[in-house]
């Protein structure tokens, strides 16, 4: 056997635990969990887009949900956390248009053990606990108040 072909079937060995690692470092996340951010991005967009602003609540984002009701159904139910009131830097069809990786939304599960996140660019990425915790969070801006008293001053 030569040096070669030895190096080709160690690694082809050794290829299995490749990615193992201790089981408080897992930070796997499964398709329909990215499926879903990538749907409560599309829908904080359209949000935007629509209203000019983003919701700060999700009675805000249901009351808006025309296009994707059943995206709306998702959030309820999935257990997604997302942080209300972060407006979007790009609010272009393709998600990854601004280098602002905050995270926007995430898993229930992910600060303890780690999953898939949807960041302010909508891209979706997969972070450790550690990483998540040490990640910066999207900002939340205070919705517009009506300026009534400055309407009745100005009289």
């Amino acid at each position: 056997m030569n040096n070669r072909h030895r190096i080709f079937s160690l690694a082809f060995l050794l290829l299995p635990l490749a990615g193992c690692g201790p089981s408080g470092a897992s930070s796997t996340s499964n398709p329909s969990e990215e499926a879903a951010l990538q749907q409560v991005g599309e829908m904080l967009r359209e949000y935007q887009l629509s209203n000019g602003s983003p919701p700060h609540t999700i009675k805000q984002l249901q009351a808006n949900a025309g296009a994707s009701p059943g995206g709306f159904e998702q959030l309820r139910s999935s257990g997604i956390e997302v942080v209300w009131g972060a407006t979007l830097p790009d609010t272009k069809e393709e998600p990854g248009g601004s280098p602002d990786e905050d995270v926007l939304a995430y898993g229930k599960d992910v600060p303890e053990r780690g999953g898939a996140v949807l960041l302010l660019n909508r891209t979706v990425r997969t972070m450790t606990a550690d990483e998540f915790k040490a990640a910066p969070k999207a900002k939340s801006t205070a919705p517009a108040k009506s300026s009534s008293k400055t309407r009745s001053a100005s009289k």
